[in-house]
């Protein structure tokens, strides 16, 4: 009988523990929602829209003057793309071709000994 009830009050416990873990997970995400709503509507509105045209794509209204902070030569230094070198072949030394064809072994004895056991 005390087993019973014990179970009984324990399984109640972890059902009420995940409904309320559920109740504060669902809070987070509508708040979540209203914040990305209220985002959405900020981002439709023409003067985010005359913003984002205006510094990344150089839009210029009527009577507006368009100043240049840097030259076109320097921006170009900052936005080129570098060429990465290509790998040469590598010419192995001696000792290097004779380690390839060690086993796990005979290397830690050759490294630590100086001695091919081969």
């Amino acid at each position: 009988m005390m087993y019973l009830t014990i179970s009984y009050k324990y399984n109640e416990y972890r059902i009420n523990s995940r409904i309320e873990q559920l109740y504060q997970n669902n809070e987070k995400i509508s708040l979540r929602i209203r914040d990305k709503i209220g985002e959405i509507e900020y981002k439709s509105t023409k003067a985010y829209k005359n913003r984002v045209l205006k510094e990344d794509q150089w839009l210029k209204n009527k009577g507006e003057k368009v100043i240049y902070l840097i030259t076109e030569k320097k921006y170009d230094i900052y936005t080129k793309k570098t060429v990465e070198p290509e790998i040469e072949n590598v010419i192995f030394s001696e000792e290097e071709s004779t380690v390839s064809t060690m086993t796990i072994f005979e290397k830690w004895i050759f490294f630590l000994f100086g001695k091919d056991i081969r």
